[in-house]
């Protein structure tokens, strides 16, 4: 019996004066399998932890667990998301429940969401490690056991999971180190002793492995003789002596950089990145003129992507060394953090004048890719497969994605669906293949494709603990629909609601983000509309009641939009303010009996390639020219410098800033217009959803909701769709627009007023 255990049956059954204990002693009893020890303890909670009671709760379902009573531990599980519908740890235990029996999809998005709440708790990322695991996905299983590694040590399984992550897809010396270190924390693990033997042979049967052995150990410094022997035993899987070693090597000289390198590197190798950083930072406050400890502190940093900690030491590290490979791609790598893909292009290229090898040769091509410059991504990536075929699985995802936007998609497919038969479950490969279905017109295999979107690690993912609706009868029935993605999706998946009320459920629930709730709200009458922050505490799903089913907003046209004759011809299925639309043709009006068109010129985020779908506001005032009419700005963000500039080309607009900042208004004024001319934004999903004549002026090649051959848009009837005829070419596309605008509107040849531009009261 433990000592825990005989001190809890000293105490009797008193409640008075019996000691507590934290929830982390109590996992660490279920840890050790000491389950009812575990279970008195969980009742004894202190008294100042937080949501004590939904905590007991979730410790009792997860020794349920331990103890296969899954039924028990499930409905404990809900009962506490019940109480706190956002709270992870009961997300987490539900993901462990349903991975168990054999849910993986279901369980990956529960413990996915907990790690987005909590990404610094070892168990949350070891289930979502082993989810990945159970799917195929290697990659993503890699990275999450590789962080429940860092943050917990001595967790031989998440060690012997990384390895078996790490041999599936083709890293056999990161592989090795975590099998080696498995066996360290328990020499009697037999799984990892298996897994180890399976890896050796996997070396001896293929003759590259010593050339990966070797590219891995490129970054060393040279091997002084005094660390020779602290890296035998590293080599040996005997980590925790080399660590020791290199500690007293380091305590009697403390001023040599290399050991300090070293030793970070065997703590980085145990999963303790964090001691190791301290190490370093340590030698780097005593020596600071060390540059070789700088250098390895900022791309340690930047691998841990603390990306505002590393930005300083990068730029300490560049004025020394302004030519050093990784210091540029580490910096670059802070550039796109901060959605800078032009200035992390520049940094790209100044490292690959430097260094023309294959590896940089393909970060290069992927920089290209974020650029938006495809040929050149494409061009690079068929350079390494002619030097290297064998390179074709890791440059697979920036070939498809350039072949993609190219427009070449009878050569992108073939290679998704090869890899997707190998890795059905590979959410990086499933929404490319989405995407080329959807806007090829492939709707049904389109969608199914789509639906694996959240399979990856995606930040804005939340899960609620109703079982997910995959088509069942709704009659009488009771469903809530999650709001996910922008303001313009969630307006163009709304046109999927009246579909689930065709289907007579008792009730719809319709969470979407606040900003268009009001316009949501007044369209659906049918829908208890709830306006949230799309944030993840969830707190309003405690008020909304019994809920037989969920599904997330983006996958209703996996059920209603399979062919593109299920998508409904309508007039407009939003409904602006009645007396707000009024305001607004009464304020168009007293400027004129001339047609009033709407004008939107940018659209996205360099995230979002805005590159592609934004022109100067000196290039749409050239349609001016062609329509004698009232042009009024519907572009959000800061359009100031832009008004002045389309006023001095001749459109001077009419600009109303709340109108544009209240979207509810913003409908109500779309709705007095005659016309909306605008790029691919937002713009045109309250346009066409309001069923209002929007001419939407795309890329050659645009978003999958745009597709490639459509004239309009199948969720906005009213929509035209003008393309570029070649990549970048907008000169094409304004001289259609131009000649449309002229045979609706008639031309006019008089001068502009000259008011310049125009500000609304």
């Amino acid at each position: 019996m433990s000592m825990l255990s005989k001190m809890i049956r000293t105490l009797g059954g008193r409640t008075s004066g019996r000691r507590t204990y934290t929830p982390i002693e109590v996992r660490d009893l279920i840890q050790r399998g000491e389950l009812a020890e575990a279970a008195a303890c969980a009742q004894l909670l202190h008294a100042n932890t937080p949501q004590r009671e939904l905590v007991a709760t979730c410790l009792r379902a997860e020794i349920a667990f331990r103890q296969h009573d899954d039924q028990t531990a499930e409905a404990l599980f809900r009962d506490a998301l019940k109480e706190a519908p956002g709270m992870a740890e009961a997300h987490y235990g539900l993901s462990l429940v349903m991975l168990a029996r054999g849910e993986a999809e279901s369980a990956i998005r529960h413990v996915q969401f907990a790690v987005n709440k909590f990404n610094l708790d070892p168990r949350f990322n070891a289930q979502l490690g082993l989810c990945q695991l159970e799917l195929g996905n290697f990659s993503h299983a890699a990275k999450s056991l590789g962080r429940a590694t860092r943050l917990d040590q001595r967790d031989k399984s998440s060690w012997n999971n990384l390895g078996i992550s790490c041999r599936a897809h083709g890293d056999w010396d990161a592989a090795r180190r975590a099998f080696l270190r498995a066996l360290e924390i328990d020499p009697a693990f037999e799984s990892a002793r298996n897994n180890l033997s399976l890896l050796e042979q996997d070396r001896a049967q293929h003759a590259g492995s010593s050339a990966t052995a070797a590219s891995a150990q490129s970054d060393d410094p040279e091997t002084s003789p005094r660390l020779a022997r602290i890296r035998a035993l590293a080599d040996e899987g005997k980590l925790t002596e080399a660590i020791d070693a290199c500690e007293q090597l380091s305590q009697s000289e403390p001023d040599d950089g290399s050991i300090a390198v070293e030793l970070f590197r065997l703590y980085r190798d145990s999963g303790d990145v964090a001691t190791g950083l301290d190490v370093l930072a340590a030698h780097s406050s005593r020596c600071p003129e060390n540059v070789d400890v700088l250098c390895e502190m900022a791309l340690a940093l930047v691998r841990e992507r603390q990306f505002k900690v590393a930005k300083p030491l990068l730029q300490r590290a560049l004025l020394v060394r302004p030519d050093d490979v990784e210091l540029l791609v580490g910096m670059a790598e802070t550039r796109v953090e901060q959605g800078r893909y032009a200035d992390a292009g520049e940094l790209m290229e100044r490292a690959f004048a430097v260094d023309s090898g294959i590896q940089m040769k393909g970060r290069l091509a992927a920089s290209h890719l974020a650029r938006c410059n495809y040929p050149k991504a494409l061009e690079l990536v068929d350079e390494m497969l002619a030097e290297e075929p064998r390179v074709s699985d890791s440059v697979a995802g920036i070939r498809v994605e350039a072949l993609t936007h190219l427009g070449r998609h009878d050569e992108a497919l073939p290679i998704l669906d090869d890899f997707i038969r190998r890795y059905p479950n590979e959410p990086e490969r499933r929404f490319p293949r989405a995407t080329i279905h959807l806007l090829n017109e492939r709707f049904g295999a389109g969608w199914d494709d789509y639906a694996f979107r959240n399979l990856a690690s995606v930040k804005h993912l939340r899960m609620v603990a109703f079982p997910v609706w995959r088509g069942e009868p709704l009659d009488g029935k009771s469903i809530l629909v999650l709001a996910e993605q922008g303001l313009g999706d969630q307006v163009m998946f709304a046109s999927c609601l009246p579909d689930v009320l065709a289907l007579n459920p008792r009730r719809v629930v319709v969470e979407v983000v606040d900003r268009i709730a009001p316009t949501i709200r007044r369209s659906f009458p049918g829908c208890e509309v709830v306006a949230t922050k799309q944030d993840s505490t969830l707190a309003w799903v405690k008020d909304i009641g019994e809920i037989d089913y969920f599904i997330p907003m983006g996958d209703l046209p996996q059920r209603f939009r399979r062919e593109l004759e299920s998508f409904p011809r309508h007039s407009g299925y939003l409904s602006a303010a009645p007396a707000r639309v009024e305001h607004w043709r009464q304020a168009l009006a007293a400027l004129g009996s001339r047609p009033k068109i709407g004008v939107s010129w940018r659209g996205g985020t360099e995230q979002t390639r805005s590159v592609l779908r934004t022109m100067g506001a000196d290039q749409i005032a050239g349609i001016a020219s062609a329509g004698d009419a009232d042009w009024i700005c519907l572009q959000y963000g800061s359009v100031e410098q832009d008004l002045r500039l389309a006023a001095d080309r001749g459109m001077p607009m009419h600009y109303w800033a709340e109108a544009i900042s209240d979207l509810d208004d913003f409908a109500a004024l779309v709705s007095a217009l005659d016309l909306i001319i605008t790029v691919c934004n937002t713009t045109v999903h309250y346009a066409g959803a309001l069923g209002r004549p929007v001419w939407v002026m795309a890329p050659r090649v645009p978003e999958w909701r745009y597709g490639l051959h459509f004239k309009a848009l199948p969720w906005y009837p009213s929509s035209v769709m003008y393309r570029q005829s070649s990549d970048g070419d907008w000169g094409d596309v304004l001289g259609r627009v131009g000649q449309d605008l002229a045979a609706r509107f008639g031309t006019s040849s008089l001068p502009h007023s000259g008011v310049g531009c125009l500000q609304g009261t």
